[in-house]
């Protein structure tokens, strides 16, 4: 069998699993860790605690943007997941109602081929969010991840407000954790 077709069934089985035990993706009330990942749009996101504040930096060829949002949503995810193809488009309506508000989105992809499946299924699905890759999971496994897909909803703090791990029963419940985290 190959590398693949294990992780994406032993992933299933896990995320099957979330129904039935308590998964060990880090809690709310706990800091997010430091963490860079490369984006889709070929930039960098360094994101971090920095004197009690969220920040996000941006890096390309032509500098570094800062972002200080009030409220992160961080969304674990693979094209090949169906839960997280719901998800996608629950967090796409969520970021259009709030990211004037000072939301960002972050969804980070941990397809083991990067670009080659995410680029298609972002142009199709119109993903509006900043979309990270993880093909070896190096994100994945600070935050703990065990199944997909997995949702942390942060304050501008850094501190975990929600974390969802598989899909949430409601988008509303999503909604009510990004307005818990700060924003209305």
């Amino acid at each position: 069998m190959s590398h693949t077709y294990l992780f994406r069934f032993w992933t299933l089985v896990v995320t099957a699993m979330f129904a039935f035990c308590a998964g060990a993706a880090l809690k709310e009330g706990k800091t997010i860790p430091s963490f860079q990942t490369p984006l889709l749009d070929g930039k960098t996101a360094s994101v971090a605690v920095e004197k009690g504040r969220l920040t996000m930096r941006l890096k390309d060829r032509k500098g570094n943007t800062t972002l200080q949002p009030k409220v992160l949503v961080l969304d674990f995810w693979a094209t090949w997941c169906g839960p997280c193809h719901v998800a996608s488009k629950w967090l796409t309506q969520l970021y259009q109602r709030y990211r004037g508000k000072g939301l960002v989105v972050l969804g980070i992809s941990i397809d083991e081929d990067g670009r080659a499946s995410v680029a298609p299924f972002v142009r199709e699905h119109r993903t509006p969010y900043l979309v990270g890759l993880d093909p070896k999971a190096t994100v994945a496994n600070r935050f703990l991840i065990e199944g997909l897909p997995t949702i942390y909803v942060v304050n501008s703090k850094g501190v975990i407000v929600a974390t969802f791990e598989g899909l949430p029963d409601d988008p509303k419940a999503l909604e009510k954790a990004i307005q818990q985290a700060g924003l209305r």
